[in-house]
């Protein structure tokens, strides 16, 4: 399987990060378990940003 991904939009699989550093985390942690044989869906790319964003806003206050 080939992730679909656009490092200028911020996109995987179509879902667009805010930032680089969440893009960057995010493709980070799906290609490496995509090593080990797992086939990521356009939902669970989904379920990444979210948890990202909101340890993103836990660690705001």
């Amino acid at each position: 399987m080939k992730l679909d991904v656009n490092k200028p939009q911020l996109t995987i699989m179509g879902v667009r990060f805010n930032n680089q550093k969440d893009f960057r985390g995010a493709l980070y942690a799906i290609s490496s378990n995509m090593i080990e044989g797992w086939q990521p869906t356009k939902q669970d790319v989904e379920q990444v940003k979210h948890y990202l964003v909101s340890k993103h806003k836990k660690k705001l206050g």
